[in-house]
């Protein structure tokens, strides 16, 4: 049974360390600045150095050296990792996340690094219900988030309403191969009445509860009447892990 909204946020209120597990951030809020400062350094040296990043695809398709002085919206912000890389790059950030203690992270993790976020959103079950004074984005940043959301066309629909015109929707997706390697069976139209599908989302992240997969084709599938897939890209070395940038029709 795929938990319930209230359930996922709490779950993902440990959200993950890379190569380190999961750490709920109302327990990362109680370390002194030195050790949480240490803790992004050497998520960082993981994630960009190492094979999550592979010949340098994570932050290339991802566009985190490339994107300056732009509104962004990091959906899914976790402990705010993704929004350093953009803040510093003196774009306007906004974290947003379904964990409120994960915001709370992120905002304090800018400005540990002297980068402050532009605003913050919680965010609620129904995503289209951003608050009506919220500003347009030119870049909605998606990473590891989607494949977790079970209605994730109305998610997607929700954000191709927060962009402006030829706004880019950027994500980080689990793959049709990562299906592959977790189960050793070909990907299902429908994972969660898959008898492997517990193996599968277990395999990647063994908290949440779900996971889908993704390729260009169901991309098209799912989120083609709101957006343009202009680059489509493995990220990783066996291709678990894609990175799509998706523009707004």
């Amino acid at each position: 049974m795929i938990p319930a909204f209230a359930q996922r946020r709490t779950q993902w209120s440990s959200p993950p360390i890379d190569d380190i597990g999961y750490i709920p951030s109302k327990d990362l809020m109680t370390w002194d600045d030195g050790a949480l400062v240490d803790l992004i350094n050497e998520m960082e040296h993981s994630r960009y150095l190492g094979w999550r990043n592979f010949e340098g695809r994570w932050r290339r398709v991802l566009g985190l050296d490339t994107t300056f002085a732009r509104d962004v919206l990091d959906y899914g912000c976790g402990v705010g990792l993704e929004s350093l890389q953009y803040a510093r790059n003196e774009n306007r950030v906004t974290v947003a996340d379904i964990s409120g203690d994960n915001i709370s992270l992120a905002l304090r993790v800018l400005k540990l690094f002297e980068v402050p976020a532009a605003g913050h959103w919680l965010i609620p079950e129904r995503p289209a219900s951003a608050p009506s004074t919220m500003r347009k984005f030119d870049v909605v940043h998606c990473c590891g988030v989607l494949h977790h959301i079970p209605n994730a066309e109305d998610v997607v629909k929700a954000l191709h309403s927060r962009l402006r015109a030829e706004g880019e929707l950027r994500l980080m997706v689990y793959s049709d191969e990562a299906w592959r390697i977790a189960t050793g069976t070909e990907p299902p139209l429908i994972v969660d009445n898959h008898p492997k599908f517990e193996r599968y989302w277990q395999h990647w992240d063994p908290i949440g509860g779900y996971a889908d997969w993704y390729n260009a084709e169901r991309l098209e599938s799912r989120f083609g009447r709101w957006f343009t897939i202009e680059q489509y890209e493995p990220l990783t070395e066996h291709g678990e892990y894609v990175g799509a940038v998706m523009v707004k029709r």
